[in-house]
């Protein structure tokens, strides 16, 4: 392996450390329960007001197609390189490279928005048991706290890992699942329950506003794909892995069409839009009037399970950098692993260093809940054209190396769903409205999304081309 320097181990990751509940509790963790309500309900009923459950059943919809892809192709490639390695085979190295860039990417972004969140969070939590000032300063201590709280969970090992994902995630359904039963009493006795969030047609700003709302709907959906980076440190992942990946999304899609119904139920339209220009997570005003001081509890629950994607979010971002890594595609050292704990420590060193710098950087550029608007819209772009790119993989693959199990419904016409249902929202919540919406809210967003696009393909063609002049030159010694 290029780059090892004395102490690092040659031998690859930890084989058999995750079974079917670490897997499965992985990948609810990064989709995280407790933050599809927590974090981007109030965002979501901002932009379509009462019919977040409406928005959240449109995202499933939206990703069910792309995550059957994934379980598809992942049950006959097994790989830490997930997408990377997938299109690497199916299609060429040059598409493989690009995707994997694009997924390394997703995930990064997704490890910078978590101490965000635990920041924000963190600042409830002070102003709520201390009744104190919070600001900057605040915020930017609980970003230091989070990611001291990782590293020592993550650098350990994905045992370690896997085991704070079950109880962090345990803890999140519960407190959620406890919650919206607590609505639902309230508002059945009052005899208020309707099917109306349900309707897109409510939407409280028109299209446009459901669009962007969907933003945040897919946000929510956006870490299932992470369960495929542990393929190499999970038991019999051939099996497990495809399970996992379509389970989790179905389960956590009908868990946040439930509990966002009782919170439409609860909150009127127009007030959803008045929470959030006002700086006010919406979730805890309603938790605050249903359990009085148990709102302490929802602040709690958030910040454990911030702490749980920040974790699976660092799992997947290492395994896609170590694979590309290990690969040539990537500088050796990013292969490097521990050499007790087989995991990919310069990976986490370089992750961890740069995303305290941007998170702190972009804090006091845009504002602390802009930021999260901000990485969060771009995140949701990234992932949106790496979930495009697998639904080709799919096809391909079983097209060119599994014709036997080809099938035109599972392997043709379901990753074409997959394929229109990101590129409906992709124009809806990327285009125009998007540009629109200012140079800090959507033209910055817009123009370093194509920066990091540009570079990665520059990059995937750069290497392209010095495989080939290393061919070349192998084959004029020969």
């Amino acid at each position: 392996m290029r780059g090892e320097s004395p102490g690092e181990t040659k031998s690859g990751l930890r084989a058999g450390a995750l079974g079917t509940l670490g897997a499965a509790a992985l990948g609810m963790a990064m989709m995280a329960p407790a933050l599809g309500i927590y974090a981007n309900l109030g965002l979501i009923g901002g932009s379509a007001g009462e019919v977040a459950p409406a928005v959240f059943i449109v995202a499933l919809l939206c990703t069910l197609p792309t995550a059957l892809s994934y379980a598809f192709i992942s049950r006959e490639i097994p790989s830490a390189g997930s997408a990377y390695t997938w299109l690497s085979e199916s299609i060429n190295p040059f598409v493989g490279t690009l995707v994997g860039l694009l997924l390394l990417a997703t995930y990064f972004i997704a490890v910078l928005l978590q101490p965000i969140l635990f920041g924000l969070f963190f600042n409830d939590l002070l102003g709520a048991v201390f009744q104190t000032e919070t600001g900057y300063l605040t915020w930017a201590l609980g970003v230091v706290i989070s990611t001291v709280i990782v590293a020592a969970l993550a650098y350990p090992g994905m045992e370690i890992s896997g085991k704070a994902s079950i109880i962090l995630t345990i803890i999140e359904l519960l407190v959620v699942m406890a919650l919206t039963a607590t609505i639902f009493a309230a508002v059945i006795a009052d005899g208020t329950v309707s099917a109306a969030p349900f309707d897109p047609g409510l939407s409280l700003h028109g299209p446009s506003g459901f669009s962007k709302a969907l933003v945040f709907g897919l946000l929510s959906f956006v870490g299932f794909s992470v369960i495929t980076t542990a393929a190499e440190e999970t038991n019999s992942p051939r099996t497990i892995i495809p399970r996992v990946v379509v389970v989790s999304c179905l389960l956590l899609g009908g868990c946040w069409a439930l509990s966002s119904w009782a919170f439409s139920l609860a909150v009127p339209a127009e007030s959803w839009g008045e929470f959030v220009a006002r700086g006010v997570n919406p979730v805890a005003a309603v938790a605050e009037t249903h359990w009085g001081a148990g709102r302490l509890v929802i602040i709690l629950t958030a910040i454990s399970a911030v702490l749980g994607v920040y974790i699976a979010s660092l799992i997947g971002y290492t395994r896609v950098a170590y694979a590309m890594a290990r690969a040539g595609a990537l500088p050796g050292f990013l292969a490097q692993l521990h050499p007790k704990y087989q995991t990919p420590w310069r990976s986490q060193h370089l992750a961890f260093a740069v995303a305290l710098l941007i998170v702190l950087v972009w804090g006091r550029w845009l504002g602390l809940y802009l930021s999260y608007d901000w990485w969060g819209t771009s995140l949701v772009l990234f992932a949106t054209i790496s979930n495009i790119f697998v639904n080709v993989g799919c096809t391909a693959f079983f097209y060119r190396f599994r014709r036997e199990q080809f099938s035109w419904i599972w392997h043709g016409l379901g990753p074409v769903i997959g394929i229109v249902a990101s590129l409906l929202p992709l124009y809806y919540s990327f285009g125009p409205d998007l540009w629109r919406a200012g140079w800090k809210s959507g033209q910055s967003i817009i123009l370093f999304s194509a920066v990091v696009i540009v570079l990665a393909i520059l990059h995937a063609w750069n290497l392209q081309r010095q495989t080939e002049a290393a061919g070349t030159i192998l084959a004029g010694e020969k």
